[in-house]
């Protein structure tokens, strides 16, 4: 059975409140995993690293993962085709980071309500 998608509603919550200047951005030490934010109307899915969404700079030798979207058009196209299992990391060589602090439904579910 393939993945179910994200679907357009929850794409639209999640977009929502990220425009109104929520992240979902972990706060902690060290790998913090995958995070959403937006950022002068740019949209972006981005590692997370010290708390902080990882776009310009990282901590180690390798670029940071980054994937900036221009609008909340293309974000939300984007996050409603995806599901916990595109989403995984698992296409990563090293198993660290597979399924470690990934975006989920859970995950996106949970941000939305809190903001209600």
């Amino acid at each position: 059975m393939p993945p179910r998608a994200y679907g357009l509603p929850l794409a639209e919550q999640v977009a929502d409140a990220l425009a109104a200047g929520r992240t979902l951005v972990p706060y902690h030490r060290d790998y913090g995993g995958l995070g959403l934010a937006c950022v002068e109307g740019t949209f972006i899915y981005a590692e997370v690293w010290d708390g902080q969404l990882q776009g310009l700079n990282t901590l180690d030798e390798r670029p940071p993962y980054a994937r900036p979207f221009p609008d909340r058009a293309a974000f939300v196209s984007w996050l409603s085709q995806q599901s916990d299992a595109t989403l995984n990391r698992r296409e990563m060589a090293d198993s660290f980071y597979w399924n470690n602090q990934t975006i989920t439904r859970r995950r996106l579910r949970q941000f939305v309500e809190e903001g209600h």
